[in-house]
């Protein structure tokens, strides 16, 4: 609706066109100092642009190009960054370090941290269409999915109301749910849809699991 493309490279470079017309014309250019391989996300309640590069720091930028935060993580990182409706205060960015991280969206402050032990390549999925509610404290959890490059499809239950901050332990605010191990390596991001996961594997077969939840 703002008429503008964002494009990342690998040489670290985010630009700004404005598609209105032809030719293109370039509003801003930022040198990231680091190569970006991932896809970039926007925040749409406020046009913030997420950016995951190499070297393990997650940058968001405003509309006009500026720095708003920066965050960074253990390890490289080859995805891009995940945003849901789901969970519109969290960004969620998975690294070959081997763990999912959960960054608050306005700020870049760590709320949670999860490790799965084996490194990641691809970007965490969010179920939209699926809340786990529990009915002592009447609080529901989302689903998320996240896949390592050595063939395991991880799923964890997260707290919609987690915060971050000393006054909460990490391990209340994400749990492994379910785990299935695959016969090839897995690196590109899976897709979850209402308890069902939809993954590429290298082993030349695309799977669907579902999830059985009683």
């Amino acid at each position: 609706m703002q008429e503008k493309l964002y494009v990342a490279s690998t040489s670290g470079h985010v630009i700004a066109l404005q598609i209105k017309g032809q030719p293109f014309k370039k509003l801003w250019e930022q040198d990231m100092g680091a190569p970006v391989f991932g896809s970039l996300s926007i925040n749409y309640s406020d046009g913030n642009i997420i950016c995951c590069l190499v070297d393990g720091t997650v940058v968001v930028l405003s509309s006009c190009g500026s720095i708003v935060w920066k965050a960074t993580t253990g390890g490289p990182i080859f995805a891009g960054p995940c945003i849901s409706h789901a969970l519109p205060s969290q960004v969620l960015v998975c690294s070959r370090d081997g763990s999912i991280y959960s960054f608050k969206m306005e700020t870049g402050d760590l709320i949670w941290k999860h490790a799965v032990g084996n490194p990641i390549t691809s970007s965490p999925y969010v179920d939209e269409n699926s809340q786990l509610i529990s009915n002592a404290s009447n609080l529901s959890d989302r689903l998320i999915c996240v896949c390592d490059s050595s063939g395991s499809v991880y799923v964890l239950k997260v707290d919609t109301n987690a915060t971050g901050g000393l006054k909460q332990n990490m391990k209340d605010m994400v749990q492994e749910f379910a785990r299935l191990d695959l016969e090839g390596d897995i690196f590109s991001s899976p897709v979850m849809i209402g308890g069902r996961i939809f993954v590429g594997c290298r082993d030349d077969h695309v799977y669907c699991i579902e999830l059985d939840v009683e």
